[in-house]
């Protein structure tokens, strides 16, 4: 649903309904007491108030003269919106809104108590902004015009079909009354309990496709049984295209989901679908979002500059409609923006010595646990170290990250740099470093060629940096 109105329609709600518990609950003393202080020279009375257990349906009639009507189910309370070739699912709460204002008209200012024929025309009931029949499930029903607008003033005219009593409809009443019938659908694409600002909601999405002129990039979410079984620091998302590899969540969250999370277009530009060219939608981007109980696809057409938007359909509608938000950055992110920045990672209590070749050297950092894994002592080269420079040294391997995607090959030169890291059952895991030039390194994971690249500063920022400490007495810093 339009979650720009989704505010004001609840705090409606909640007034609607103390309004009409007060009516039950007061006496009519204490009624009386209660209203607003009268105006001067105008007189505030009964206009329209109906349960809504009598209520059957409300039959509207805009001034577009395309007419709906709001059912209610008198088993369950709901209301549908009915309405010949209906484009869009109805935004619920705007119905629901809708039709509770419709039977709760009961106390409006009447300013005229017996019109003529040419006041009434003069008050615009000639032409009505808004016809609407209240039918009974008893059979009766009441027909209400709502006229002009007032000449000093922001209220409109109203009156009963069979009545010269012409009454004021102020302007929040017409604000959720007078619709025309786009006006009350649905035009989300993702399903309103996905909000940008709750990132466990944001989190649901289990899959994304993202099919733009330039580039394809699918992630897909791993199962809880996958993240469960999956070593430490793993992302929940996985990158499929361009390249196989972990996604950076953080990334995914804040380039992606959150602006897919404010993706509402606002109003239905056309239903003529004969030239989608003149959106750019016979050759849109595509974005694909699925959780595990929706899925959907958005085309993207062309951004209109003038407005500040861009033209889109969500699949399965045959409506061009316009997003005045401009949330489509993603297009054109780079898809290395979104993998990973860190090249692997291990838990510390998992692992028994980390050897390090350094452009010709050899380093061993060998550590010992206690019975819950917790390490006691670190040596460097049978040097002892402190548990912080320990465990300083052992994160430093971890915090050299990549800096860029590349397609560059592995080179016929050994690496420069190789970190081996030996695990208590045995295991290892190896990172090697190749010189693609005097200021980048091709980074190698278990043989593999990850397609990314590390920096020259990186590695003596964040590794090579932390034995110089080490060789000179020092402590390591908290990074």
């Amino acid at each position: 649903m339009r979650r720009s109105t989704l505010l004001i329609c609840l705090v409606a709600v909640v007034v609607l309904s103390i309004g009409i518990f007060i009516l039950y609950t007061l006496s009519d003393d204490e009624l009386e007491l209660s209203q607003p202080e009268q105006p001067p020279g105008e007189t505030i009375k009964d206009f329209f108030y109906e349960l809504p257990d009598n209520v059957k349906s409300i039959h509207f009639l805009p001034e577009s003269n395309t007419p709906f009507t709001l059912q209610r189910d008198p088993a369950n309370g709901e209301i549908t919106l009915d309405a010949e070739d209906a484009i869009f699912p109805a935004d619920l709460f705007m119905i629901y809104i809708m039709f509770e204002q419709a039977i709760t008209l009961n106390r409006l200012v009447c300013v005229e108590e017996d019109a003529s024929d040419a006041q009434l025309t003069l008050l615009g009931f000639d032409r009505p902004v808004m016809s609407l029949q209240v039918e009974r499930i008893n059979g009766t029903s009441v027909d209400i015009e709502i006229g002009a607008l007032q000449t000093a003033g922001p209220g409109r005219y109203i009156r009963k079909n069979d009545s010269r009593e012409v009454f004021i409809l102020n302007e929040m009443q017409q604000m959720f009354l007078i619709h025309e019938l786009e006006d009350l659908y649905d035009l989300s694409f993702l399903p309103y309990t996905i909000s940008p600002n709750d990132v466990d909601s944001l989190f649901s999405v289990s899959y994304i496709l993202i099919e733009s002129e330039n580039e394809i990039i699918e992630l897909q979410k791993r199962s809880d049984e996958e993240l469960g079984n999956a070593v430490f620091g793993t992302p929940m998302y996985k990158m499929i295209r361009p390249v196989q590899d972990d996604s950076n969540d953080f990334m995914v969250q804040t380039i992606i989901l959150e602006n897919v999370a404010r993706i509402v277009p606002g109003s239905i530009e056309t239903v003529n679908l004969t030239d989608l060219s003149a959106y750019g939608l016979d050759r849109p981007a595509r974005l694909t979002i699925h959780t595990n109980e929706w899925s959907g696809t958005l085309l993207i057409g062309d951004r209109n500059a003038e407005r500040g938007g861009r033209f889109v359909m969500i699949e399965g509608f045959d409506a061009v409609l316009f997003d005045y938000n401009d949330v489509y950055g993603f297009l054109d992110i780079d898809p290395a923006q979104l993998r990973t920045l860190l090249i692997w990672l291990h838990n510390i209590e998992d692992v028994s010595s980390v050897t390090y070749e350094l452009e010709g050297e050899t380093r061993v950092l060998r550590m010992e646990h206690n019975t819950e894994g917790t390490v006691l002592q670190g040596r460097l080269d049978d040097i002892e170290l402190s548990v912080n420079n320990t465990r300083r040294l052992y994160a430093s391997a971890f915090n050299i990250t990549q800096n860029g995607a590349t397609d560059a090959a592995i080179p016929a030169d050994p690496p420069v740099y190789t970190i081996i890291v030996y695990f208590n059952n045995g295991g290892s895991d190896k990172l090697e470093l190749y010189r693609l030039n005097d200021s980048h390194f091709l980074i190698v994971h278990n043989g593999i060629n990850r397609g990314l690249f590390t920096t020259r500063m990186n590695v003596q920022q964040n590794l090579l940096s932390r034995f110089e400490i080490l060789d000179a007495g020092g402590d390591i810093p908290m990074l």
